[in-house]
């Protein structure tokens, strides 16, 4: 029976673009690989250049819908405001 592995298989190991960058910072800066990640991840987020539509639709939505919140409380408020000042 055939062996499912074999050593020479596991010699080059692939590590992801993102985990690299992690382990550079952290052995540069002689840091956790948390603390490396929470300086990494951000910028390695900029330069990702998948465009998720549906969660960038949803996203603005999202936000559009808290506006509108602030907005109509800030308006409710201000009316009555006015009101008081008119009596």
């Amino acid at each position: 029976m055939a062996e499912p592995t074999s050593e020479k298989h596991y010699e080059e190991k692939f590590e992801f673009p993102l985990w690299k960058l992690i382990k550079g910072r952290a052995e540069e800066k002689d840091i956790s690989y948390l603390k490396a990640a929470e300086e990494v991840v951000p910028e390695y987020e900029k330069t990702i250049r998948y465009r998720d539509t549906e969660f960038e639709e949803a996203a603005v939505k999202k936000r559009a819908k808290e506006m509108m919140e602030v907005f109509s409380r800030e308006h409710t408020e201000s009316n009555k405001k006015s009101k008081e000042v008119h009596r």
